[in-house]
């Protein structure tokens, strides 16, 4: 027997690859510690969370965990949000994250192990040499250099804390989930209108120059993972040593199990997936403290929709062309209202990112 775990990241989100690419660290960045961004307005809190739909769950599942339930539904009242949880883990689990080490581990030792981690890397598409800005495809769509990458937006002011990766890392990681696993590709690019779009990165308050860094924004990023066995291991331990806890989840009958990790503010989801406008990705600016020396939050560059000057002209493209139903169809995601297209960080245009160690 086998089946497909697919792991669904989105948010205030960082991914480490380590130098060959065999393993990725994922950081949730806790949000909560800082209370204002450069222009003065409120950071806001998010809620790290993990939540599983499959055909079962035995161990640590808790279907209708209030505070997660709370923070996916805030616009329910409790019991309403209880069940719609319920709804949307359909047999699997959820946890609320903090000071949690996440990892996926086969049940039984007995079990196949589990496939190595790919990277896909090899998608994209060029034109004389040179990435183009935008997928013109759903396979181009998939390559992971869609996910923003922090050292290529400011190459001159950045390099990466390798303290974060230690085993009790400072109080700005919430969460981390290592990788050693499955195909890693971006599920999904912003939506910024009909059309695929590049994002531009400069100063929240509009001052200086954009960065000569400019493409599409993967806004969703997915591992999927073959577990050539009847069941599959989510595991959490403690930063600080303490009791942790783990799912064993079966696939559902359409032989597959969903994971989402998130990392988001409260926020009600529109009711439709039509995106027009982004706000300004106000939220990005915390992504800079993850350098051995942060620089100061008025010089940080954050997303913008459009493309920079560099970019020139690039293929019309239309956004639905590339997310096909039959490739980024997600039963949980629906459930949890946070469909391809319609969630909070395609309204607020702020991605996941990846970085590069020293």
């Amino acid at each position: 027997m086998s089946f497909v775990l697919r792991i669904l990241f989105s948010g205030l989100v960082m991914f480490v690859p380590n130098q060959n690419g065999t393993e990725v660290d994922v950081l949730l960045l806790n949000a909560g510690q800082h209370s204002h961004l450069s222009d003065g307005s409120a950071l806001g809190s998010h809620s790290s969370v993990m939540v599983a739909r499959s055909g079962g769950c035995s161990g640590d599942c808790t279907p209708r965990e209030s505070t997660v339930a709370q923070a996916m539904f805030n616009d329910k009242t409790l019991t309403q949000a209880q069940d719609s949880l319920d709804a949307a883990v359909d047999g699997g689990g959820a946890w609320m994250l903090s000071g949690s080490q996440l990892s996926v581990r086969k049940t039984n030792s007995s079990d196949p192990a589990l496939p190595s981690l790919n990277i896909v890397t090899n998608a994209r598409g060029t034109s004389n040499g040179n990435p183009l800005p935008i997928p013109t495809s759903s396979s181009e769509r998939e390559d992971f250099s869609w996910v923003a990458d922090l050292k290529q937006i400011s190459p001159s002011t950045y390099t990466f804390n390798a303290d974060l990766l230690d085993t009790i890392p400072p109080s700005l990681i919430a969460a981390r989930f290592h990788l050693t696993s499955g195909r890693l590709y971006t599920y999904s690019v912003a939506r910024m209108g009909s059309d695929v779009t590049p994002a531009q990165f400069s100063r929240l308050d509009g001052s200086g120059s954009s960065s000569s860094y400019s493409q599409a924004i993967a806004s969703w990023v997915a591992s999927d993972i073959t577990v050539s066995a009847s069941s599959v291991d989510l595991v959490e331990e403690k930063f600080n040593g303490g009791t942790g806890r783990s799912m064993t989840l079966t696939p559902n009958s359409n032989g597959i199990v969903e994971v989402a990790v998130l990392n988001l503010p409260s926020f009600v989801p529109p009711a439709s997936t039509a995106n027009n406008a982004p706000q300004v990705g106000k939220h990005f600016e915390m992504y800079y403290d993850v350098a051995e020396s942060p620089i100061s939050a008025a010089t940080r560059l954050v997303p913008r929709a459009g493309a920079a000057s560099s970019v020139g002209s690039y293929a019309q493209v239309s956004w639905s062309s590339i997310h096909p139903s039959t490739a980024v169809w997600s039963d949980l995601l629906n459930a949890l209202r946070l469909d391809v297209g319609r969630g909070m960080y395609d309204r607020i245009l702020c991605p996941p990112t990846q970085t590069t160690t020293p």
